[in-house]
């Protein structure tokens, strides 16, 4: 497994603990740039899970964060202005 994949794990199961009935997860949604300096990761899912569940896509995000298992990764979140989650990684995690 590699980095693209854990994060992908780990926000698919925030956006469903997140979300009951959970909404389809789209995987547009995640976006890993591993060859950017410093590496990053993106979901962009929130504006889409807003529509599908009546909230507004910063609710949809701050959610998301809250419930997201960051364990064993040494990155900052951010939700951006629009209502994008940012992993910028500070240290690759060993994902061997």
């Amino acid at each position: 497994m590699d980095v693209g994949e854990l994060l992908t794990a780990r926000f698919t199961k925030a956006v469903r603990k997140s979300f009951d009935p959970c909404p389809l997860i789209g995987p547009k949604w995640f976006r890993y740039h591993g060859d950017a300096v410093p590496p990053h990761f993106q979901f962009a899912g929130a504006k889409s899970l807003a529509k599908a569940t009546s909230s507004t896509p910063e609710r949809v995000a701050q959610r998301i964060v809250w419930n997201l298992d960051m364990d064993g990764i040494d990155a900052e979140v951010e939700i951006t202005g629009d209502s994008r989650i940012d992993v910028k990684f500070r240290k690759l995690p060993d994902v061997s």
